[in-house]
């Protein structure tokens, strides 16, 4: 897979941050002063078993150290729960989110790069008790590893299938808040709900999501089943037909960028100057839904956000996205 693909796979999971919890001390790695929970959090019946692609996973008692290592720090916000380490976005590095604004602080966190080679001794060192890595892409490599250092929840199928609702669940269940994690999920449902119920001219239209992540290098979304298009399709929505008639393996020839015309268009951009040469493209802006005003342009942060929609990344997302889905809603 190219680079720039990868990086759609990997960095481009980027979604959450953490709640913070009163009381909450800073991550130190030292066990005591480190541990980073909600001090109200009740806990759950321990202990706690889980399945996952690779084994069984054991939780023995309620984890008061946890690791995120896909971006599950949305879900444990929901819970009132920070970690003591999750995965850096390049795009946001300083750990700060808009949909968590006013909730949560993640500077005494720990920061971890995931986009490469897992540092497994800086992961020991912050002796957790919990590592999730329910959408980790590189858990295969790591996961016999990452269970000798703590319990490790993994996902069940592959990496980018399960859908937000199935990895808040499990995230629930990992650290004894089930019930809790289900009136979350109910909300954030009853968002998409509201959503879709104001827009109803979205059921049945089509759309079509691409990252630039280099000159002439463009990945498009052709996955039914993968969690990149989960929003779209609880809005009603599908691909477009010409993304699944030319698209393979998430690459698209510059030659064909008409292909990704549909009643609603996202285009994601790596960099800013690489917005500025598409724009310049004739290709694309002969296409009927830029021509339209049917197309968002947004930049990566914003891309990573929405090919990983999260149970609280997603009123975020619909308030972004909701002015050109209107006029995608309104197409006849």
């Amino acid at each position: 897979m190219r680079h720039g693909l990868r990086l759609l796979l990997t960095v481009l999971l980027a979604v959450a941050a953490v709640a913070t919890a009163a009381g909450c001390g800073s991550s130190d790695g030292s066990g005591g002063a480190g541990t980073v929970a909600s001090a109200s959090a009740a806990a759950g019946s321990f202990p706690v078993t889980l399945k996952n692609k690779f084994g069984t996973t054991v939780v023995p008692a309620q984890p008061k150290r946890i690791i995120a290592l896909s971006y599950e720090e949305d879900t444990l916000a929901t819970l009132g729960i920070t970690p003591i380490a999750y995965a850096r976005n390049p795009y946001k590095p300083d750990g700060v989110f808009p949909w968590l604004s006013g909730k949560i602080d993640l500077s005494k966190s720990t920061a971890l790069d995931t986009s490469g080679d897992l540092n497994l001794e800086q992961i020991a060192s912050l002796h957790p008790d919990l590592i999730l890595a329910t959408n980790f892409y590189g858990l295969e490599d790591y996961y016999g590893k990452l269970s000798k250092i703590a319990p490790t929840v993994g996902y069940t199928d592959d990496a980018g299938i399960a859908t937000w609702q199935e990895n808040s669940t499990i995230i629930g269940k990992a650290v004894g808040r089930a019930a809790d994690e289900q009136k979350a999920i109910a909300a954030t449902e009853k968002t998409i709900q509201d959503a879709r119920s104001s827009l109803p001219g979205l059921a049945g239209k089509t759309f079509s999501y691409s990252f630039y992540y280099e000159s002439g290098g463009l990945a498009v979304i052709d996955d039914p089943k993968t969690v990149s298009v989960q929003l779209y399709s609880e809005l009603g929505m599908k691909l477009a037909p010409g993304v699944t008639a030319n698209v393979v393996d998430r690459e698209l020839s510059m030659e064909k960028l008409g292909a990704l015309d549909a009643d609603f268009m996202l285009v994601g951009y790596a960099a800013p100057e690489l917005k500025t040469e598409m724009d310049a493209n004739k290709l694309f802006t002969d296409i009927p839904a830029v021509r339209a005003g049917r197309v968002l342009e947004v930049d990566a942060f914003t891309a990573g956000a929405v090919n990983n929609p999260t149970i609280l990344n997603i009123p975020w997302q619909l308030e972004q996205l909701k002015p050109v889905l209107a006029k995608a809603a309104a197409t006849t």
